[in-house]
C-alpha cells in the first residue's frame, strides 16, 4: 500500500518551493498570469513605498534634529532671556500705581522740594540778618568807645598852662580882652598832637589876624554837642584840610607865629561854633593840675 504524502508533511522549505511552483503553474494558466503578475507588482510597489516612507521618516527626523540643534540660541542669549523673564516676573509682581496715587506722590515730592527751598532761603536770610546784627553791634560798640574816649582829650603838648581861658589884659595890646583859650608853655619846635580824633577843617599859614599858623579839627558830636579844637601860633603843621587824624597824631610843632611874645601853644575849644574853656576837655590830664588859676 502506498502512503500518500500531504502538504502538512512537507517541510517548510518544500512549501516555499511548492508555492513557487504553484505560481509558475498559475502563470502558465491562461488568464491567471496577468492577475498574479499585477498582484506581484502591487506587492512590490507597496513594499517599495514602505521602504521609501521609512527612508523619508528617517531623513525627516535627522533634518528636524539638525534644525532643532541649529535653532538653539547661545548660552549668553539664553541667560539674557532668562534674566528678562525674571525681571518681567518681578515687575509683574509690583502693583501698578493709579493716576491719583502718582499725582499724590508728585505732590509730596513738590512739597518736600518747596520746603527745602524755603528752609534754604530762611537760612540765608537768617545768616544775612545775623551778619547785619553783628555789624550793628560792632558799630554800636565802636560808637560807645568813641563817645567814651571823646570825653577824654589828650594834653596837646608838653608844658603847663601859663594863661587860662577868660578876660585878661593882653600883654602886647595892653588892654583887656577875652582870651578864648589856654596858653600851654613849651619849647619851640616840640611836637603838637591832636587832642582828639577828627577831621581837619582848617590849616592856614601866615599871620591870620594874630593866630599865626593854625589848625582846626572837628571832632564831631560829643554828648549832643559839636566840638572842635584849635591850635594857634604853630611853627609849622603837617596836615591839610580834609585829613582825618587820630588822637595823639602829630599835626605840627610849637612856634611863636602871629601875635605872640614867646613860643607856646594857644589851645582853644568850640562848642557848636562858639568858644569855650578847653580845660573841660583836657582838665582830666594830670598835667592840668599845674595850670594857672587866673591870667
Amino acid at each position: 500500500m502506498k502512503i500518500r504524502e500531504t502538504h502538512a508533511d512537507k517541510p517548510r522549505r518544500a512549501l516555499a518551493e511548492d508555492a513557487s511552483s504553484v505560481g509558475e503553474i498559475a502563470d502558465s494558466r491562461p488568464g491567471t498570469r496577468g492577475r498574479l503578475g499585477r498582484r506581484g507588482l502591487a506587492l512590490a510597489a507597496v513594499s517599495g513605498i514602505g521602504i521609501l516612507g521609512l527612508s523619508l521618516v528617517g531623513a525627516s527626523v535627522a533634518t528636524s534634529s539638525g534644525l532643532a540643534f541649529a535653532d538653539q540660541p547661545p548660552i549668553s542669549a539664553v541667560t539674557t532671556f532668562e534674566a528678562r523673564q525674571d525681571s518681567t516676573s518681578r515687575t509683574a509682581e509690583r502693583p501698578e500705581l493709579t493716576v491719583a496715587e502718582l499725582a499724590q506722590v508728585r505732590a509730596q515730592v513738590v512739597a518736600t522740594t518747596s520746603e527745602q527751598v524755603v528752609a534754604s532761603q530762611e537760612k540765608a536770610a537768617l545768616e544775612a540778618r545775623q551778619s547785619e546784627l553783628n555789624d550793628a553791634a560792632e558799630s554800636v560798640t565802636a560808637e560807645a568807645d568813641r563817645l567814651r574816649n571823646l570825653s577824654k582829650f589828650l594834653w596837646p603838648t608838653a608844658g603847663s598852662v601859663s594863661s587860662v581861658y577868660g578876660l585878661r589884659l593882653h600883654p602886647i595890646l595892653h588892654y583887656y580882652r577875652m582870651h578864648d583859650g589856654d596858653d600851654i608853655g613849651g619849647t619851640c619846635g616840640q611836637p603838637i598832637r591832636a587832642a582828639q580824633s577828627g577831621k581837619v577843617v582848617k590849616a592856614e599859614m601866615g599871620y591870620n589876624g594874630g593866630s599865626g599858623n593854625n589848625v582846626r579839627i572837628d571832632h564831631g558830636d560829643i554828648n549832643g554837642v559839636n566840638v572842635e579844637t584849635g591850635y594857634l601860633h604853630m611853627l609849622n603843621f603837617s596836615v591839610k584840610a580834609g585829613d582825618k587824624v587820630s588822637k595823639g597824631d602829630i599835626i605840627g610843632h610849637v612856634g611863636s607865629t602871629g601875635l605872640s611874645t614867646a613860643c607856646h601853644l594857644h589851645f582853644s575849644a568850640y562848642k557848636n561854633g562858639s568858644g569855650t574853656d578847653p580845660m573841660q576837655y583836657i582838665g582830666w590830664n594830670s598835667e592840668a593840675k599845674g595850670a594857672a588859676s587866673h591870667n
